[in-house]
């Protein structure tokens, strides 16, 4: 029997992936298709959707878009979304030639996967368990990546440029991803709550359009900022999505919101009777957490101090505060300069942030908040 094998992480299937898989059936011409999702792929970071979700996904958006002659010889292997473990390639095909000792096995993988094949656990095991294949994406300008090592055979044509974690973050700032993801699929992770797309829901109906169109814009600077300075482009991507979640009540309402459910906010009677506004951030991480179950430390803390700061604050707290603080919506004249800073200097555009804020409350007259001022006394102690 001739078995293609297809595995990965498919967090989330898209295009690419289903094209690699038809043309790999039509070039191997096998007796059955496995479609094999990966419990935590072991050279991949954790996938952010559960493995049986993505399993499903998987069936929607691959299996079910062969066609039928494929189709019919398809279905989902849940070996490795069972073992509830990072399982290893050599692992998968050596359990499937110890039920088929005949068998021939094909693998196909996209070519990033296998230019890291010197990387996979036991090499040399695995090119005597299968032939391999691999699909070349439409190259990028400026892109350099290693060949493949030269047992792997290539798939004739390009393929969809399409990346999972690029798209992952499209799906959560609310781009239109329809020619990278099947309906299907989409509708599935929208059920699950997957990708953000049901924070999203709830910030679209809850948020004023402005507020929401900030959040966004606000969301895909934190995460930029993030990729460049080493943090989890991941938790500051949810920290600005989340960051204003508080802002669908009105300034009394915070007030009422946060005395109702004690949080814990310095000054709190001060606040509440001069700034309400200023309570939003703690109402956002409360929500965060209640409504939307976020438990991440790391992305409750910036949610937290990204108005009022802190003079203890991470690197990815920082980064949040200074992406609200000049998000490509804000209208300063001086905004899209403290931006560029950002990528360069973060401290320095922290600095230049928090100096804006207080020279704008003055200005006004407004009474200034401890812990921003204690933010402010640090930086310059520095």
């Amino acid at each position: 029997m001739r078995t293609l094998v297809f595995g990965g992480s498919f967090d989330p299937p898209h295009r690419g992936h289903a094209a690699l898989l038809r043309a790999a059936a039509e070039r191997v011409l096998p007796d059955r298709i496995l479609v094999v999702p990966a419990f935590h792929a072991p050279l991949k970071d954790a996938p952010s959707a559960p493995a049986p979700v993505r399993a499903e996904l998987a069936r929607l958006g691959l299996i079910a878009r062969l066609p039928a002659r494929w189709g019919r010889r398809a279905r989902v292997d849940m070996s490795e979304t069972r073992a509830r473990r990072p399982v290893y390639a050599v692992e998968t095909l050596a359990r499937l030639k110890a039920l088929d000792p005949a068998g021939k096995f094909h693998f196909v993988c996209g070519r990033d996967a296998a230019a890291s094949f010197p990387r996979w656990k036991e090499p040399a095991r695995l090119r005597r368990l299968a032939t391999w294949w691999y699909g070349a994406r439409a190259s990028r300008a400026g892109a350099k990546t290693p060949p493949p090592p030269r047992h792997f055979r290539r798939l004739p044509g390009r393929f969809p440029d399409i990346s999972s974690t690029e798209l992952r973050s499209a799906l959560a700032l609310g781009q239109d991803c329809s020619d990278a993801v099947y309906p299907e699929v989409l509708a599935e992770a929208r059920r699950h709550g997957l990708y953000s797309l049901d924070i999203l829901d709830s910030l679209r109906k809850t948020l004023k359009p402005a507020r929401y169109e900030h959040t966004l814009a606000m969301a895909a600077l934190a995460e930029a900022l993030a990729r460049r300075h080493g943090e989890d482009p991941a938790k500051a991507l949810l920290a600005g999505l989340l960051h204003d979640a508080g802002r669908r009540f009105s300034p009394p309402l915070m007030a009422e919101y946060a005395r109702r459910r004690r949080l814990k906010v310095p000054e709190f009677a001060l606040t509440a009777g001069l700034e309400p506004l200023l309570l939003h951030a703690h109402i956002s991480e409360d929500l965060a957490r209640r409504e939307f179950g976020v438990a991440d430390p790391e992305v409750l803390s910036a949610v937290r101090k990204h108005t009022l700061g802190d003079p203890q604050m991470s690197r990815l707290d920082r980064l949040v505060y200074v992406a609200d603080a000049c998000s490509p919506d804000r209208e300063r004249a001086d905004a899209a300069e403290t931006r560029a800073l950002a990528f360069v200097d973060l401290d320095a555009a922290l600095a230049r942030c928090v100096a804006d804020k207080l020279a704008h409350a003055l200005s006004r007259g407004a009474w200034l908040h401890p812990l921003t001022l204690s933010l402010w006394n640090r930086l310059v102690a520095r």
